[in-house]
């Protein structure tokens, strides 16, 4: 068990009357015992911020995502990808992405707006067509 000397310089308050003064005129509203447990409490409360390991991490979240594995396209959906490409030819993709990204043309149809809804327009980027079969 500590005194009350012990905790106020754990806690960094000052040896002199005047700092330990200021410090316990905040509990001057309580009677007592209480006024003692407060300032005890938040001596506690100060030694432990003074105490606790810096932690050189960052406090904010970070969230790491693993790569999904998404479902398969359906033949609808592939054959809807390749009628978007014969139509808007080399740069498909980019319109592609554009339209999913509410610029114009708006030709995308439901089919390519619930691919973009289920796989993420990242997803297009590395998406490729499949080969055409050799005759």
């Amino acid at each position: 068990m500590s005194t009350i000397g012990d905790l106020e310089r754990r806690a960094g308050i000052g040896v002199s009357p005047a700092e330990r003064t200021a410090f316990w005129l905040q509990f001057h509203h309580l009677e007592g015992e209480a006024c003692l447990n407060a300032g005890v409490a938040e001596l506690r409360r100060l030694i432990a911020l003074r105490e606790a390991p810096a932690d050189p991490r960052p406090k904010t979240r970070t969230v790491s995502r693993t790569r999904e594995t998404l479902p398969p396209l359906t033949p609808e959906q592939e054959a809807a990808l390749q009628a978007y490409a014969a139509r808007h030819g080399r740069r498909w993709k980019s319109i592609l992405n554009n339209a999913w990204l509410g610029g114009p043309p708006y030709d995308d149809g439901g089919l390519l707006r619930g691919l973009r809804n289920s796989h993420g327009p990242t997803w297009l980027q590395s998406y490729r067509l499949p080969k055409p079969a050799k005759r």
